[in-house]
Order: C-alpha cells, then structure tokens, then sequence
C-alpha cells in the first residue's frame, strides 16, 4: 500500500489489528498499534477496543487494564461495545466484583445496560456459584425495562436446576 503512495489511515488499521486479534496474534496487532501511533496515524475508542478484547480473551488483565487507562487518558469515552468487552474479559476471568465495577460505571455515566451484558454477568455469576446475585441481576434488567431473551430463559433455568441439584446433594 505504502509501495503504491498511499498511507494507511485510522480505519485500515484497526481492521488489521482486529484481524490479529482474531487470530489470537496480538503481538503483531500490538505491533501495527505501535506502528500506528508513530506514523501518527490517530487511535480511536475502536482500536482501544479491539486490543483490550485480545488482551482480556488471552487473560492479560494487567495489559488490557494498562491500555484502558490510557484510553481514558486520553480523552476516549467507552461505549456499550467497549463495557460489554470489559465485562464478558473480566466475568470470564472470574473477576466478577470488578465486571460489577463496571456496570455501576456505566450507570454513572448514564449508559444503559443491554441484554448481552446482563447476560454475561448472569452467566459469570451463575459459573461462579452465586445463584441469588445471578437471579438479581435478571430481576434489576426486568426493572430497567429490558426484555430477556432466550439465552437469558436458558441459564436461567439451568442455573435454578443446577442450585437445586447441588441444594440436595447437600441436604
């Protein structure tokens, strides 16, 4: 492309550096970031995105924590694509009081939650064994107004069956 006269801008790169990070190659999606910024080629909230999703899906919370206080540092407001990134890392990761952090966050910031993200706090509560937090969740997004759909019904009943299961083997 460079060959040719023309100059990669902010959209080419964050369509390679998205294309790394789906190939789980975040050393040269890293790299093309760094590439980026010192052909000063401007960052958007998609590139930080993008990279703290590979950095959270490899499980390294501290580089994705390090580039989302940068993000933030420079001005970037994280959008419900960018809170439903943070939360599905960090539920994955069992960091449920952190992906709870950041649904408070975004009440603050007057960001409303979907039914994705209720959904993957109601899954990391209920693979974490906490049956009434995960049930509570699902109780707070019906108050919001938001309309549970089948995912939400799935688990819903599957974590009931399975907290019965583990209730009796108990007794």
């Amino acid at each position: 492309m460079e060959s040719a006269g023309l100059s990669p801008n902010t959209v080419v790169y964050n369509s390679m550096i998205s294309g790394f990070r789906n190939l789980d190659n975040l050393e040269a999606a890293l790299k093309l970031y760094k590439r980026m910024q010192a052909d000063g080629v401007p960052c958007d909230l998609q590139t930080y995105t993008t990279l703290v999703d590979g950095f959270l899906k490899a499980g390294e919370l501290v580089s994705a924590t390090d580039l989302y206080t940068e993000m933030l540092a420079k001005g970037f407001v994280p959008d419900i694509v960018t809170y439903g990134v943070l939360i599905n890392g960090l539920c994955n990761k069992g960091q449920m009081d952190n992906a709870q952090k950041k649904l408070a966050e975004m009440d603050r910031k007057g960001i409303t939650p979907n039914v994705l993200i209720y959904n993957t706090l109601i899954a990391g509560h209920f693979r974490g064994g906490n049956l009434q937090e995960a049930f509570r969740l699902h109780n707070e997004m019906l108050d919001r107004g938001l309309v549970p759909d089948d995912t939400t019904y799935d688990m819903l009943v599957s974590g009931k069956v399975k907290g019965q299961r583990s209730t009796s083997t108990a007794g």
